[in-house]
């Protein structure tokens, strides 16, 4: 009779009988495949969530990849894509649909390399002309025609999940001369969520400020109004912060310090989120949290981007230099002015000097200067003829320097007509001069060359007098005619 006794093996030391390297190995793949598929089936999921398709098409999609989109297909034709962002506070917040950010990025496909990139700010209380489309108009604050289109008065149903970008979109292109390609709209919680669900984002801060006045809450006419105020503060330099930080840092507009009490400062605050969320989220780290990020924008994201078109996009953006950016900002110190509020008019409004807003369309139609000018890193100076004496050089300087043009306030100089400009290197310069030239509808002016000094049988009698001492590069002087042109008519437009 066999013992009932049985050796006890160490359960810390041997492992089951069962489990040998063959099955161990086995559940060890099952195991990556059940996790796989489950990040598989979230993502899908998730991206089905977000573009508002079904599963079965987002695997589609996915199956299909990047070939089908219009994206690719503008890509391989190096055609400029410009997309939308509608930024608004989303439903229990007061004006739920208002746009108060509104930014468009233009990608400019580059062959055999990454694509130049811009980011276009838009203030919110820009009075334009809305066109609602069936011959209807209204004239309004910019930020107000997404919130028209959801409230139906557009051409399309107030149910349709484009209405509002059917009107804000034609808003845009009118006002900035552009066609819209594609358009996303986010309410703040997406906003939170999407730096949340990365990680957090890391900006460098320009300046120390803070705000005593930002909003506690909503201050509506609602049962759960929240009217109190609390205090944000942000120092200079590097810092990582989490949604609520990057929301109050993109929504502060009350500092008295260093500027940042403007839309503007607020605009350029936000192109920095941007800027870092988008790094974050091609990172390693941010892929690894897909799932996550697409399920926490959830219904707070609408859009017209399909999963091949997010495939496409990703492809085309993942090797741009977040510091190759360039960040536009419309406002008070270029193309508008504000219109004196409460002194000369009733409510804070800002318009454009030239209403037939043929001065920016042009501007933000050559919004990518020629690759070879660029290139060449020429000292620009910019001088302001126009006699007005309205800081016309170093509107321009800023408005090139958003370009990535070198250029320099040059100040003012002796009244002419027209605008000039000159190519004071030599010829070294000549790309920059001529994209400059070309841009002012103007032809290049080249300085005369010093004359020859006299000779007696080929021998030089005398040393000629220097010729007048240039700084080089190129200078653009600003002719009456030019700052007209810019200031436009008040009367024109709406």
């Amino acid at each position: 009779m066999a013992s009932s006794t049985r050796r006890r093996r160490s359960r810390y030391n041997r492992l089951p009988r069962w489990a040998g390297p063959k099955r161990l190995t086995a559940l060890a793949a099952a195991a990556v495949v059940l996790v796989a598929g489950v990040f598989g089936v979230r993502t899908i999921l998730g991206l089905a969530h977000l573009t508002g398709q079904n599963p079965l098409s987002v695997i589609g999609d996915l199956v299909g990849g990047k070939s089908s989109s219009s994206i690719t297909k503008a890509t391989t034709d190096l055609r400029r894509i410009n997309f939308a962002f509608y930024g608004y506070g989303g439903a229990g917040h007061d004006g739920a649909y208002l746009t108060d950010s509104i930014m468009v990025v233009s990608v400019q496909p580059v062959l055999n390399g990454p694509p130049e990139v811009a980011e276009v700010s838009i203030p919110r209380d820009w009075y334009v002309p809305i066109p609602l489309g069936k011959g209807k108009s209204t004239a309004n604050r910019i930020n107000s025609a997404y919130s028209d289109g959801i409230s139906g008065e557009g051409t399309l149903p107030a149910s349709d999940p484009a209405a509002g970008a059917a009107v804000a979109n034609a808003t845009v292109e009118h006002l900035l001369g552009i066609h819209i390609d594609h358009w996303i709209g986010l309410d703040f919680q997406a906003f939170k969520a999407a730096v949340d669900a990365v990680g957090g984002v890391d900006v460098v801060v320009p300046n120390t400020f803070t705000d005593f006045q930002y909003p506690a809450g909503e201050c509506s006419s609602g049962p759960n109004e929240n009217c109190k105020f609390i205090t944000v503060h942000f120092n200079a330099g590097s810092q990582h912060m989490n949604g609520t930080q990057a929301l109050e840092f993109s929504r502060s507009r009350h500092s008295n310090d260093n500027g940042e009490g403007t839309d503007f400062a607020r605009s350029r605050r936000q192109q920095l989120i941007v800027a870092a969320l988008k790094q974050k989220v091609v990172s390693l780290g941010g892929l690894g949290n897909l799932p996550d990020l697409l399920n926490s924008l959830g219904d707070n994201v609408v859009t017209d981007l399909h999963v091949n078109d997010l495939e496409a996009l990703y492809s085309l953006l993942k090797g741009v230099d977040t510091k190759s950016i360039l960040h536009v900002s419309v406002d008070d110190t270029n193309f508008l002015y504000e219109c004196g509020y409460p002194r000369t008019c009733g409510a804070y409004y800002i318009y454009a000097h030239d209403r037939s807003f043929t001065q920016v369309t042009h501007y933000m139609k050559n919004i990518f200067v020629a690759p070879a000018a660029l290139a060449q890193h020429a000292p620009v100076t910019i001088e302001d003829a126009s006699g007005r004496g309205l800081g016309a050089s170093g509107r321009w300087a800023q408005l090139f320097k958003y370009l990535a043009i070198n250029a320099t306030d040059g100040g003012p100089v002796a009244r002419q007509a027209v605008t000039q400009v000159i190519d004071e290197s030599g010829g070294k310069d000549a790309a920059t001069a001529s994209w400059l030239a070309a841009y002012f509808g103007v032809t290049v002016t080249v300085p005369p060359s010093p004359p020859p000094a006299p000779t007696v049988a080929g021998v030089p009698t005398a040393t000629a007098a220097p010729a007048a001492a240039t700084g080089g590069g190129v200078v653009v002087i600003l002719g009456q005619a030019e700052e007209t042109a810019f200031l436009g008519n008040p009367g024109v437009g709406s």
